[in-house]
């Protein structure tokens, strides 16, 4: 039964496809004016820290341009994220992400390193991303970088399974004005506004601002979840030439949540409804110093306050300061240079109650670093090597070492063929080493975790091989092989019980567990995607991925990651334009199963049909999750959390002069 239903879920994949295509049209014509070549010279710059071209990028890196997030009608940056191949985007409930790239996945992915703009958004104490506190007016977002594989070697610790780094727009690029609001059944309202201008004979700025709020998803139990979700958000930019950036923003979002509250007297662990709320402020500056010999210094610095308030767990309260520098040399002879140093202060305060408390509460770390690359090549535009390395010292694993050597060769002027040896880590975090956190009560016994500060640096070494081709000016292919083999994965251990007396709570048996690093294991997949201008008119992509994961640990227990992120995934995009003025672009995936939580695979189909009422006025309709009333994508069935994806219709109007 299982694999027929697979069959027909499959089979609907495509028939509906076929039934779009003669539906769709397009909202903005130029995109489908550009060549496939022109789209491969999309600039990026998460690969080699340095503006090169995508069809130049010796390493499995994938764009996702402004106007792929327009015309797919996403509200959230993680929405827009499955478009890319090879990343695992699932759901868990109306306000949380698992999101991860080559395995590994969880609600705080903590081998993926993500980027604003430069700015890390990797929560040091969680440690991932904490999506729902980053919600972006999507109108304002240049393109996503996402690089599948290591990126130690440039960006530091965590970069261990990927890189996505999204890159908003030049304050050049947002002049005038625009509102746009949008309500649906899920979406259950959200206003845009933004005005720009410029300034001075060379500045240009904007200013912006974003509420929203969306409907809680549906529980498996039955009715409502308790995850409902809003926020507002603010922010400007302002750019001098090309020369130097300030950008900040403003949010506070708030989402529910439920928690069991443990105690040591009956009934124990009553589950309670809380309200977790986000506060944070950012500001950043960019300094770009091109000079005439065909060298460059880049600086950034930027200060990033963060507040999550989580009633029945614990405040995390931090502010970070970072500051890089990085210097692009003259070209010597056969040698590119490339070198930077960076250093990062992190003051945290950790206020907890009597289930979970931080060991020192409040902290101070350092994080220091330097690194050097050289792109040598032996023959000009045929054979390229490139040798780098990043030396960091943190806080909680002392000096880091990682480094990685690409080859690169292009056979022909459309084709690129690439390998690669990279070494990456996940340093601790202090929630691994410095927490004590309750996660079970009954009459006279607690079991939880406690503090390990002998916990280490998970280790990656990574093998890939790639290939990429202009087959013809209307289809290219874009093909990533990977193997990688990781050392001391992170596991759970307990300890010997013990009788804790301390005045405070009635005497009991105290079950430690802590977190060490007693697992070790190897992964190895495929991701392609290819990409063809049908006609001046349709554009279609297609994209794959494939992963097995296989761990070892002395406690079988210990290897649920094997099953928590899908073997197989594809996606289509299909962007067609028929009339100047009308869309209706659509895009689709298939996820497999996830037998760790019971989840179901699954097809998802977007359908955004929209086009100018007038020369100000684009009118939008979207529908999400067609093919389905609801489905689950992460997580299991009895966690107090889960949530199904529903259905979701919205209309959408945008106002731009």
């Amino acid at each position: 039964m299982a694999s027929i239903k697979a069959f027909l879920r499959q089979k609907i994949f495509f028939y509906a496809y076929g039934f779009l295509f003669p539906l769709s049209a397009f909202a903005s014509g130029n995109y489908l004016d550009l060549t496939l070549e022109q789209l491969l010279d999309i600039p990026v710059i998460s690969v080699s820290k340095k503006m090169e071209m995508v069809a130049d990028a010796p390493a499995a890196v994938y764009v996702i341009t402004s106007e792929d997030i327009i015309r797919s009608g996403v509200t959230t940056i993680p929405d827009a994220l499955r478009m890319a191949p090879g990343v695992d985007v699932a759901r868990s409930d109306s306000n949380s992400w698992a999101i991860s790239i080559r395995g590994f996945n969880s609600t705080l992915a903590n081998k993926l390193l993500v980027l604003i703009d430069g700015r890390t958004v990797y929560n040091p104490v969680f440690g991932g991303a904490l999506w729902e506190a980053h919600d972006l007016m999507l109108e304002d977002v240049e393109r996503i970088e996402v690089v599948r594989g290591p990126g130690g070697t440039l960006w530091g610790a965590n970069a261990v399974n990927g890189v996505i780094n999204i890159t908003t727009k030049h304050a050049r690029d947002t002049q005038g004005n625009l509102a746009s609001a949008l309500y649906g059944n899920e979406e259950l309202g959200a206003l845009s506004v933004r005005h720009g201008d410029a300034f001075g004979e060379d500045g240009f700025y904007r200013v912006y601002a974003k509420a929203f709020k969306r409907d809680s998803s549906h529980s498996p139990s039955g009715g409502d979840a308790y995850d409902e979700w809003d926020g507002l958000r603010s922010g400007f930019r302002a750019d001098w030439d090309d020369k130097f950036t300030l950008q900040g923003d403003a949010y506070r979002n708030t989402t529910q949540q439920r928690k069991p509250h443990f105690s040591l007297v009956a009934p124990f662990a009553p589950i309670e409804d809380q309200t977790i709320v986000y506060d944070g402020v950012n500001v950043l500056g960019r300094w770009t110093d091109k000079y005439s010999d065909g060298s460059q210094f880049n600086m950034q610095s930027y200060i990033d306050w963060a507040r999550r308030d989580e009633p029945l767990n614990f405040i995390d309260d931090r502010t970070i300061y970072d500051a890089e520098m990085q210097y692009n040399f003259v070209p010597l002879g056969m040698h590119e240079l490339i070198t930077g140093a960076g250093f990062r202060f992190s003051a945290n305060n950790e206020t907890g109650n009597n289930n979970v408390s931080f060991s020192p509460k409040r902290s101070r770390n350092s994080l220091y670093n330097i690194f050097v690359q050289d792109k040598i090549t032996f023959a000009p535009e045929k054979w390229f090597l490139t040798l780098g390395s990043k030396f960091e010292h943190n806080e909680f694993s002392g000096y880091e070492t990682q480094p990685n050597i690409r080859l690169q060769w292009n056979p022909t002027q459309h084709q690129t063929v690439w390998s690669s040896v990279s070494r990456a880590v996940r340093t601790p975090t202090p929630i691994e080493e410095n927490l004590t956190a309750t996660l079970l009560t009954a009459a006279s016994v607690r079991a939880a975790f406690v503090p390990n500060e002998n916990f280490k640096s998970e280790e990656l070494t990574a093998y890939e091989i790639g290939y990429r081709n202009q087959i013809t000016p209307t289809l290219s292919t874009d093909i990533a092989a990977f193997y990688n083999d990781y050392d001391k994965l992170e596991t759970i251990t307990a300890q010997t019980p013990v009788v804790v007396v301390n005045g405070i709570d009635p005497p009991h048996f105290l079950i430690p567990f802590i977190f060490t690093n007693n697992m070790k294991g190897t992964s190895h997949g495929i991701e392609a995607a290819f990409s063809w201008l049908a006609s001046e008119n349709l554009k279609i992509t297609l994209n794959y991925s494939f992963l097995q994961l296989s761990l070892e640990a002395a406690d079988p227990t210990q290897k649920g990651a094997e099953q928590l992120y899908p073997e197989r995934q594809a996606g289509i995009k299909v962007f067609w334009n028929l009339y100047d003025t009308w869309t209706l672009d659509s895009t689709a995936s298939y996820v497999d199963k996830l037998p760790g939580g019971a989840v179901d695979d699954y097809v998802r189909l977007d359908v955004n049909l929209g086009g100018r009422i007038s020369n100000l006025v684009r009118f939008n309709l979207v529908g999400q999750n067609l093919l389905d009333h609801r489905h689950r994508e992460f997580g299991t069935v009895d966690d107090i959390n889960a949530g199904e994806m529903e259905r979701s219709i919205f209309g959408k109007l945008t106002l731009d002069f």
